[in-house]
């Protein structure tokens, strides 16, 4: 693609619905309906992902991406670390063991790698688990973190790495979206 943004053949768009029905299932398997807002996360990414034109340059993104990757990493571990399992778990009516949360994060934490390496390769798939990142594990997770925080007016787990979630969120879609040009109406 000689203008460096998306234009996803038809084929790509059904192997990315098939991820995200995959996907989705298996985190609602593992950690049941406690995941919905990170399933509307995954449909806002597809459609970002099959409707709008976004820059396909992996010099530009990656280093952010891998960034984000790393704030995802420790704002896991603090998660982890601090109980964000139970207490989350809890306002759905769950309780997650320590087992199903750590294979849920490492899960996506498997497919981010993965995606690092698709999109170092320039492969259009690999830029829906970035946009998920961005949106569901940035924007959504690090607001939601501190929403909550507001909401009870003390440290809910994982509230000290949420702003800089949401800070790389918000990087992810500037920097994949800056200069890619408008889409053309039909």
């Amino acid at each position: 693609m000689e203008d460096g943004t998306s234009q996803l053949t038809q084929q790509e768009k059904i192997i990315g619905a098939v991820f995200v029905v995959v996907t989705q299932a298996a985190q609602f398997f593992v950690l049941g309906r406690a995941t919905f807002l990170l399933t509307v996360g995954m449909l806002i990414s597809y459609f970002l992902w099959i409707g709008t034109r976004w820059k396909k340059e992996p010099e530009d993104i990656l280093p952010y991406y891998l960034l984000a990757v790393t704030v995802q990493c420790l704002h896991f571990a603090e998660e982890f670390f601090t109980g964000f399992h139970h207490e989350f778990a809890k306002l759905f009516g769950y309780e997650w063991s320590e087992s199903e949360f750590v294979f849920f994060n490492l899960g996506w934490l498997l497919l981010f790698a993965l995606a690092a390496a698709g999109i170092k390769r320039g492969m259009a798939l690999a830029y829906l688990p970035l946009l998920f990142l961005a949106i569901a594990g940035g924007i959504g997770n690090g607001a939601g973190h501190l929403l909550l925080f507001a909401m009870r007016g003390r440290y809910f787990p994982g509230t000290g790495t949420a702003p800089f979630c949401l800070i790389m969120g918000i990087m992810l879609l500037v920097c994949l979206y800056r200069g890619a040009p408008k889409a053309k109406k039909d």
